[in-house]
């Protein structure tokens, strides 16, 4: 059935209609380039992005409980782009039942895929929480096998998917051991949950977001979502409410709004609008190079030589599957 609540409104980028004074703005002169090539960038952008938030999650809960960090970080991020969705003027609020679709796709992403990693990351290291996060393209390939009527993968998408996995494997070859430590059990089951819950969110989104509705909407409506999903969670599993007030850790968590938040899950909806869920999610095969340099910068944490391999590997599938 058709979806769109918005279906007298042509589609928008997630730029195009921001005001002049939006921090935002300056990308708007993107907005000449082809589509396709604006959500390539867009996921380009995300490589980026979300590579380093891995490292400003590890030192924001330092300071603040795991659930209560999701919670303001997204709350706060949706309601400034329901704010400045709204504010443009050019779009309108979606119907009960695009609400009722993007709250369930907000609570699998957010509160489920960020909250899950969020928690993972107290007792895991960044390089093993990349690494499973890393998956997401598998298990992204595997939900559109078993949801029929999503996505067509072909053979050359899944060895394109399996062989960036296979270089992910060639970057994190000292840290398999990790897999085994007894004190990162806990962890890593939160970090495949996170990996799970995010995959079906994607899978969800690129099935139910209407194409006339703009992706800061959708961002907005669906970190909103996921962001009071977390509250949730803080106030029934964490074990503290205590936020220890220091200069790193509300730095990070600014970072986290505005920029992990905000602006990347914006770019998010707007690349998985014009490219399919699978090549979308290839970001997680980009994402752990820039964590790991970032962990081993500014964290302290091992830096493996056999990275120059293993990337090249990875960006091989990566370019097999588009």
């Amino acid at each position: 059935s058709h979806l769109s609540p918005l279906s007298h409104l042509s589609p928008l980028s997630p730029l195009s209609h921001l005001s002049p004074l939006s921090p935002l703005s300056p990308l708007s002169h993107l907005s000449r380039l082809p589509p396709m090539s604006r959500a390539y960038l867009a996921l380009a952008a995300i490589c980026i992005i979300w590579g380093t938030t891995y490292t400003a999650i590890k030192l924001a809960v330092r300071d603040f409980p795991p659930f209560m960090l999701v919670g303001i970080r997204q709350t706060s991020a949706g309601l400034l782009l329901l704010g400045l969705a709204i504010a443009s003027g050019k779009t309108a609020v979606p119907d009960r039942k695009y609400l009722l679709r993007q709250t369930v796709t907000g609570l699998a992403t957010i509160t489920g895929g960020n909250g899950f990693i969020t928690w993972g990351m107290q007792y895991v290291s960044s390089g093993v929480a990349s690494i499973i996060g890393s998956l997401t393209p598998v298990v992204v390939v595997l939900i559109n096998l078993g949801w029929r009527g999503t996505e067509r993968i072909n053979a050359r998408v899944i060895a394109g998917v399996a062989l960036g996995f296979g270089g992910l494997a060639l970057i994190f070859h000292e840290g398999w051991q990790d897999f085994l430590k007894p004190e990162y059990r806990w962890g890593i089951a939160g970090c495949f949950a996170s990996c799970f819950t995010w995959s079906l969110g994607t899978v969800m989104a690129k099935r139910w977001n209407s194409s006339d509705v703009s992706p800061l909407m959708n961002a907005g409506l669906q970190i909103t979502a996921g962001g009071l999903g977390g509250l949730v969670l803080s106030a029934l599993f964490d074990q503290s409410h205590t936020i220890n007030h220091t200069t790193e850790g509300w730095f990070s968590v600014i970072y986290l709004i505005t920029i992990g938040s905000a602006l990347a899950f914006t770019l998010y909806m707007y690349a998985l609008k014009h490219l399919s869920a699978t090549v979308s999610s290839l970001y997680t095969y980009i994402n752990p190079s820039v964590a790991i340099i970032l962990g081993w910068a500014l964290l302290g944490e091992s830096l493996s030589p056999a990275e120059g391999i293993g990337m090249a590997v990875t960006i091989a599938g990566v370019w097999l599957v588009n």
